[in-house]
């Protein structure tokens, strides 16, 4: 999983890059999705969405995890995210870095919607822990898209 998302990643062409304001060209933008999410029983996750794509559930599964240095705390973790909203359904395999423990904790997303809207358009994002023992998140995620693509389609 983690050869072919590095390979979409690698070969989409349909990417402009970000600003300093992290706004995207005119040929292209991001649209932007919140969440809160918790880790209801592992693997299994449970949440909100919200932002430009509309109100709806999040749901999201833990494909891996791999604790890399138990004295910084960073883990990497392979999941599949999916976003069932008013205006939009879509899944994205993902590949999250998360450093430290605790309240506060912050992980580093990038990955590739795999299906629905969006499909092969690269997302990158982060989350906070904001409760550490319900293993509760809050976070952003970008969706990269380009001219032709619309908020509405």
């Amino acid at each position: 999983a983690l050869a072919a998302l590095a390979a979409t990643l690698v070969f989409q062409t349909s990417i402009t890059q970000a600003d300093d304001k992290g706004q995207r060209d005119e040929h292209g933008q991001q649209a932007k999705v919140t969440f809160t999410k918790c880790v209801t029983f592992p693997p299994d996750m449970l949440g909100e969405v919200g932002g430009d794509v509309g109100d709806g559930i999040f749901t999201g599964k833990i494909l891996g995890i791999n604790v890399m240095d138990p004295e910084t705390g960073v883990t990497k973790i392979e999941a599949l995210y999916h976003f069932e909203v008013s205006k939009h359904v879509f899944t994205a395999l993902v590949h999250v870095e998360q450093i430290g423990s605790g309240l506060g904790r912050k992980a580093v997303i990038i990955g590739v919607v795999t299906d629905g809207w969006l499909k092969g358009h690269t997302v990158e994002g982060e989350y906070t822990a904001t409760d550490p023992v319900l293993r509760c998140y809050e976070g952003t995620l970008a969706i990269a898209r380009d001219s032709r693509d619309s908020i509405d389609n």
